[in-house]
């Protein structure tokens, strides 16, 4: 149907004078739909059908819709619903427009109000059955409220849209505010007031200057300001507990007010060069201290107004200022991040960031004001960004929240998802920080750890980190460690980071603390508080200084008490993880012995404990500290009888030779071929501190790795301790217990004399009962190279140690099972200043005798100067079958087992 001229300036005129209507709602009813119709037409007569066309006309706007609530309502033709078009051909003119269908809307007929009522229900019943239509998105406003006041409504879907962003950033916190920004740039060591005044610094930096910049300057200024050497740390005491818990290096910042008003403006200028606008920032700061000294006491101001008194500090320096350093949230601070993306977001008009901040407080709750400003600033630096949005790399894409989102921003490819390092499995996390160098095999002593100087490569020497000075009694030294410094700036990259290094280090390391003094125990504490319920492996070293014996008396006795007292409550209230633990103190009195057991009452249960109070053996200090490493590891409460005769009897030996057989003796040296050896001998003697004979570690009784506590001439005790002990307390439980001990205990270990002492031999075996002998299955007799004098060799001697050999041979003919027996005999060689002929004809003559016992079940000779001596009383022991037989190693010799157990 044709419009005439009339037509359409009559419902242009109409169009000009009607009132403009209000915002419309997608979710509005029908019957509001018809309500605003009628209004908008103002005649009584208007169809009713037209606020059908006016709701299928709001479904058909398009997602993108950024119409502002001062827009005209479209009219819509009746004539364009009661007579649909005739099919002609798709063009550009064929398109109805709006604006024609406005002007044939004003010549519908009067008597077509039936019909478009009929129409009108049929489309209203079409409405209904296609899905719901999104809402707009509808930017905060001034709502007038029933007794006259006007509120404030925040904008539509505000919370969805800042719920989703929050989101985006806890999942990739990888701006350079959450780093780098001005409240992370305090220094931790300095005082309070000292963190306050550099956080004001930072924020004066960082106008017109990235993040990054304002760090490296920041850095310069803690550390390059002052002209003397660093300060040491202050004591103020501080309640921030987060802010102590990293571990940085033991000195203050030189950033402080009195450095600030000391240093020249050239200088000062010359440390802020990289920042914009330095040469105005310089005066600024310069001012602003002078302020700060003669009106606030040193401190910066606690009131927004005061701080925008300052030169340099506008409105968002001031609130971001009360809420890091005072912890106070009176307004948010809003940068040109902020303003620029609540206005893309739809939120507000506003042309400058004061606008906004106005706009925002109005609507925004209070717990969000401190933190929405690292959050946009955040999304500003990654993703949304000024130039360049990376609309397909945000959260908001697609769900048409967003009203500024550029379509097809998105990558058509699937991108999968980064992998990050949190993202790695925990043993692969484990194996990055090892390689990093944060984990280490050797014990770390955090008294010389602060002054590494090697930053590069190397790792500690092979094998035990510990060697033995013999002769002396049972020292024990550390070797120089070769790692570089702990890479402790880990611990600041992210707090994700923090936790997961934080947890691997404390737990995985060994550490050795020496508190000698209250400093070094201070030192401890402040260093080890945030990673305290992690730590699970500590050495202490307790001994005062000068390697004094620790006494019951004033001075630095008290002190060294006081510190054990102090260390036994804190361990028992945050050493939650602490499962092994040893300590060392020089002790000789029983009184301070006991004195030091009594204050571990309150310690924590522990998996492996050890004690070392002297190289001296004191036995009844000996019981004193056995019985506190049994009571702090929970064995020494009596424990239900176990039925262990009522176990199978190979159960049975398979418990006995797991508690008598393979155990290290420490007479006997480390090395593989030594396995499962016991020597015979004097042991009271031998363990005499005036004994010549070196000791060897077992090398698990530390159950850090930091000295030897194995029990023979010393005075410690460990309940990780494998060496030998005395079968005798096992012999004592009962006849049938003592019979299959027995057996295991002389059929399954080798024994081992290790003097060229006939007489000696044969005293020791006579002590032993015929039965006891006949289960005996290994014999190795030791011929020591150092055991070769002249007189030794001599006509006399050397015709009194055959006749005792020859006795010897015939005790055990008699007392032994030679079918059952296997000998060995190790000779280490001549190495005597005289010529070794007299004794190779001796050696000749023992081993000659030696064929009387023929029928044992093995024979070995190993011989150092003369292999083919050996082989041939080998062949004439055995026979022809030793050409059959592997060779192997010989006793005493071979590589050393020196490898710390873990």
């Amino acid at each position: 149907m044709r419009t005439s001229r009339t037509a359409k300036e009559t419902a242009r005129v109409v169009q000009a004078l009607s009132p403009p209507g209000r915002r419309q709602t997608r979710s509005s009813s029908a019957h509001a739909s018809v309500l605003r119709s009628f209004a908008f037409n103002s005649g009584s007569n208007a169809p009713a059908s037209a606020s059908a066309s006016v709701s299928a006309s709001a479904e058909a706007v398009s997602d993108d819709d950024d119409t502002s609530s001062l827009s005209s309502v479209p009219t819509v033709d009746i004539e364009d619903i009661l007579e649909p078009p005739a099919k002609r051909r798709k063009s550009a003119l064929s398109a109805p427009s709006a604006r024609s269908s406005r002007t044939r809307s004003a010549r519908t007929p009067a008597d077509a109000t039936q019909t478009s009522l009929k129409v009108e229900t049929t489309v209203k019943e079409e409405v209904v059955e296609k899905p719901a239509a999104r809402s707009r998105r509808v930017p905060a406003r001034k709502v007038k409220v029933e007794d006259g006041t006007y509120t404030v409504e925040p904008p539509s879907n505000w919370e969805t849209i800042y719920a989703t962003v929050k989101k985006m950033r806890e999942d990739n916190p990888t701006a350079p505010v959450d780093t780098m920004g001005c409240a992370e740039l305090y220094w931790r060591a300095s005082s309070p007031r000292d963190r306050r005044f550099q956080t004001l610094i930072a924020l004066m930096l960082s106008s017109q200057t990235k993040d990054t910049v304002t760090a490296v300057a920041m850095q310069r200024l803690h550390t390059e300001l002052g002209d003397g050497p660093p300060v040491a740390i202050k004591a103020e005491p501080d309640d921030d507990n987060d802010d102590r818990k990293a571990l940085e290096p033991m000195q203050d910042s030189t950033l402080n007010l009195e450095n600030i008003l000391a240093v020249s403006p050239e200088r000062l200028n010359e440390l802020i060069r990289t920042v914009g606008f330095h040469n105005n920032k310089t005066k600024y700061i310069k001012a602003a201290a002078l302020i700060l000294r003669d009106q606030y006491d040193s401190d910066i101001p606690s009131t927004p107004t005061e701080l925008m008194s300052l030169p340099g500090v506008g409105p968002k320096m001031a609130f971001l200022c009360m809420s890091a350093a005072w912890g106070k949230h009176e307004g948010i601070g809003v940068d040109v991040h902020v303003h620029r993306i609540t206005n893309l977001w739809g939120w507000h008009k506003t042309k400058n960031p004061e606008e906004t901040r106005k706009a925002l407080e109005s609507w925004l709750p209070k717990d969000k004001w401190h933190e929405i400003n690292k959050l946009l600033v955040g999304l500003g630096q990654t993703v949304c960004l000024p130039i360049g949005r990376r609309c397909g790399d945000c959260d908001l894409a697609g769900t048409k929240l967003c009203k500024s989102e550029i379509r097809g921003m998105a990558s058509k490819v699937v991108q999968k998802p980064r992998i990050t390092f949190m993202d790695l499995p925990h043993v692969a996390r484990v194996k990055i920080l090892e390689y990093a160098g944060l984990l280490r095999n050797c014990v770390i002593n955090i008294r010389y750890e602060s002054v590494r100087r090697k930053h590069n490569g190397g790792t500690c020497l092979k094998g035990d980190h510990r060697h033995y000075i013999a002769p002396s009694p049972g020292i024990w030294i550390e070797r120089d460690c070769n790692h570089p410094k702990l890479p402790v700036e880990l611990f600041s990259l992210s707090r994700a980071i923090r936790e997961e290094a934080g947890a691997v280090f404390f737990s995985h390391n060994r550490f050795n603390a020496p508190l000698a003094s209250r400093g070094d125990y201070t030192s401890f504490e402040f260093s080890f508080e945030w990673g305290l319920h992690r730590l699970r492996y500590l050495h202490l070293d307790l001994s005062p200084r000068e390697h004094r014996y620790l006494k019951l008396a004033g001075g630095v006795h008290r002190t060294t008490l006081r510190i054990w007292i102090s260390f036994c409550l804190l361990a028992h209230s945050k050493m939650h993880g602490l499962k092994y633990f040893s300590m060392t103190c020089k002790v000789r009195e029983l009184e301070v012995a006991q004195r030091l057991m009594r204050e571990m009452n309150p310690f924590p249960v522990l998996l492996q404990c050890a004690f070392h109070f002297g190289h001296n053996y004191e036995e009844h200090t000996q019981k004193v500290i056995r019985r506190a490493a049994l009571r702090v590891t929970d064995n020494l409460k009596v424990k239900p009888r176990f039925p262990y005769f009522r176990l199978p009897r190979e159960i049975q030996f398979m418990i006995l030779e797991l508690l008598l057989v393979d155990h290290p003796d420490p007479f006997l040296p480390k090395v593989d071929s030594l396995r499962g050896v016991i020597s015979l001998q004097d042991r009271k003697k031998a363990m005499r501190p005036s004994s010549f004979l070196s000791m060897n570690c077992c090398l698990t009784c530390s159950p850090v790795g930091a000295i030897c506590f194995c029990r023979g001439r010393h005075t410690a005790f460990s309940t990780s301790c494998s060496c030998l002990e005395s079968p005798l307390n096992y012999f004592l439980v009962s006849r049938d217990f003592y019979r299959d001990a027995r057996q295991i205990f002389y059929s399954r270990n080798k024994f081992a004399f290790l003097d060229e002492d006939p007489e000696f031999m044969l005293q020791f075996l006579h002590k032993l009962p015929t039965s006891t002998t006949e289960l005996m299955r290994h014999l190795i007799l030791k011929f020591p190279s150092h055991y070769r004098g002249t007189p030794r060799t001599g006509p006399r001697s050397e015709e009194s140690t055959l006749i005792w050999w020859s006795v010897l041979r015939r005790f055990i003919r008699e007392h032994f099972q030679i079918p059952n027996l296997s000998l060995t005999i190790v000779d280490m060689g001549w190495k005597g200043m005289v010529s070794g002929e007299p004794r190779r004809r001796y050696l000749k003559k023992l081993l000659d005798g030696m064929l009387e016992l023929r029928g044992l079940r093995d024979y070995h000779l190993y011989l150092s100067e003369n292999h083919e001596l050996a082989k041939d009383m080998e062949v004439r022991m055995l026979g022809e079958i030793v050409y059959q037989r592997p060779r192997g190693v010989a006793p005493f010799s071979g590589p050393r087992n020196s490898q710390h157990a873990q």
